[in-house]
């Protein structure tokens, strides 16, 4: 097997095993209160990429997978409680890493972008 392959899927294994680890905890909701759902997953995307092999793509799918998908059954499952208010919250909690996946991203193709510039200069 490709040694980047296999570097990869344990990066992916990892993260993915820490973020249900992290929920089964609930630490989700903990994070929820304080802030840490707009914090940590930006700043797990940046660590994601930096340590993942490849290209860009790659590398940002490798990091943006475990939080998506997370989110994905999140939404889902948020989508199927009756109470409104209950509801809602789910849906915010489920929300917040979303926004900090986007701006994690950018903030690596960003710098990513800034790097290649100054390589060719």
């Amino acid at each position: 097997m490709n040694e980047i392959f296999k570097h990869n899927c344990l990066n992916l294994f990892i993260s993915s095993f820490s973020i249900i680890c992290a929920y089964i905890l609930d630490l989700g909701v903990l994070l929820f209160w304080f802030g840490g759902l707009l914090v940590i997953p930006g700043i797990s995307i940046w660590f994601q990429v930096k340590y993942s092999r490849g290209h860009l793509i790659t590398r940002l799918c490798i990091a943006v997978f475990p939080w998506l998908s997370l989110c994905g059954v999140g939404l889902f499952w948020a989508s199927k409680t009756e109470h409104e208010g209950q509801q809602a919250m789910n849906m915010l909690m489920f929300e917040m890493p979303l926004y900090s996946i986007a701006f994690g991203c950018l903030v690596v193709i960003v710098d990513s972008l800034i790097k290649r510039v100054k390589q060719r200069s």
